[in-house]
């Protein structure tokens, strides 16, 4: 079981039901990846602001409870309503997000929430997980904060995750989320990119960058998951490039959460010392049974079988 912090947003989720109508529930992607790794086995804690008092909060924090995540390094504040955001979907099941989120607590986290918490809790873990979205919502504050933050830890031996996760609507720009994550990325030993998110931000492949960042010595010497839009994986070490199983072809339903889950269960095994190759695949288990379900976060009996034993 390895211990884990994740730092990001959890929002109201509202999916379609049809006729007009949604059902609502909680998510956000460092929180489905949470989720999905404490259902994995893993001590998860969850570091994150909700508002207080208001039932979408309650409710926020009451699903973390409900799923095992660790929750002192929620920060509540009073007179605030959490994110919101609803799934829109097309005939393939490829959705689409409308967000509310201008006035979420999580953007004022590390203007008030102690950063000695966080320190203490990364420092007694075996990895500390983000996104791009966390550094987007988090501000200048938080950035700066959590980029000394993540340097020290890893000065530490603490394992860093990022997962690029690039969303061009909450930048200013294409340079700033690039400053950003570049101020992050050589603290990390996984590094999780798509070409969706290379291309805008470096004019290249992820596969290109992958081989970059992963080599020894003239890079960061990071494990780098390298995605393309045809869903195939390439992981990239310092010791080479592994050769990865394909991802068996499902009917997507709806695929909100599929690379949050995948992740969950690549790093989740990785972290239990399994090889690359069976981290790869129970990640592509694990996305195709959540995108076979409505919603970011499926039911538990939906889990694979491999989860449960």
């Amino acid at each position: 079981m390895a211990r884990i912090t994740v730092l990001g947003e959890c929002m109201v989720e509202l999916s379609p039901e049809g006729e007009g109508l949604h059902r609502m529930g909680f998510a956000g992607d460092t929180f489905n990846t949470a989720v999905y790794m404490a259902r994995l086995g893993d001590a998860v804690a969850y570091c994150t602001a909700l508002g207080k008092g208001d039932p979408f909060s309650d409710g926020a924090l009451a699903a973390m409870r409900r799923e095992g995540l660790d929750t002192r390094l929620v920060r509540e504040a009073e007179n605030r309503l959490p994110g919101l955001y609803a799934i829109v979907l097309d005939d393939s099941g490829e959705r689409k997000f409308h967000y509310w989120r201008e006035r979420a607590p999580i953007r004022d986290l590390f203007s008030q929430h102690t950063a000695d918490q966080l320190i203490a809790a990364a420092k007694a873990s075996d990895l500390v997980y983000l996104s791009g979205v966390t550094l987007a919502v988090i501000g200048d504050i938080g950035r700066a904060r959590l980029k000394d933050i993540l340097a020290y830890v890893h000065s530490l031996g603490v394992a860093v995750a990022l997962d690029f996760n690039y969303r061009p609507a909450l930048w200013a720009s294409p340079e700033a989320a690039r400053e950003a994550l570049d101020g992050a990325v050589p603290a990390c030993r996984y590094v999780s990119l798509s070409s969706e998110d290379s291309r805008p931000l470096y004019g290249r492949e992820a596969e290109d960058l992958a081989v970059e960042w992963a080599a020894p010595g003239t890079g960061f010497g990071a494990e780098v998951v390298a995605r393309d839009e045809s869903h195939a994986v390439n992981v990239h070490t310092p010791e080479g490039r592994v050769a990865t199983p394909a991802p068996v072809r499902v009917k997507a339903l709806d695929t909100t959460g599929a690379g949050d889950s995948f992740n969950a269960a690549y790093l989740s095994s990785r972290l239990a010392g399994l090889p690359v190759e069976t981290a790869v695949s129970r990640g592509h288990d694990l996305a195709a049974a959540v995108v076979a379900c409505k919603g970011a976060i499926i039911p538990p009996p939906s889990m694979p079988v491999w989860s449960r034993g």
